[in-house]
């Protein structure tokens, strides 16, 4: 059978967002075993074809999208992210 899978999730991770979005993959996982099958291990999973969905940074404190943004200091360009609520700023999604 083949099936077509949308999977949205929230994850917690301290990679910087080009590393998580590079690591991410889709696996089987029985919870009574606790095994993981990978695509490609065995005829259970093969992924035929995906679409990579970017991550995206939500405010630790109001749980809305992070705006990106950029300063120039005429010496360096900063990429961090904002929060238009509460003002929370991260420098993680800067590549």
């Amino acid at each position: 059978m083949i099936y077509e899978v949308n999977i949205r999730a929230r994850v917690e991770s301290n990679l910087a967002k080009n590393k998580f979005e590079n690591q991410v993959v889709i696996a089987l996982h029985n919870t009574d075993t606790q095994y993981s099958k990978f695509d490609g291990v065995d005829a259970n999973l093969e992924v035929m074809d995906y679409e990579l969905t970017e991550a995206v940074e939500l405010c630790p404190n109001c749980d809305i999208l992070l705006l990106e943004k950029e300063s120039d200091d005429d010496k360096n360009i900063t990429k961090y992210s904002i929060c238009e609520e509460c003002g929370y700023k991260s420098l993680t999604n800067s590549q």
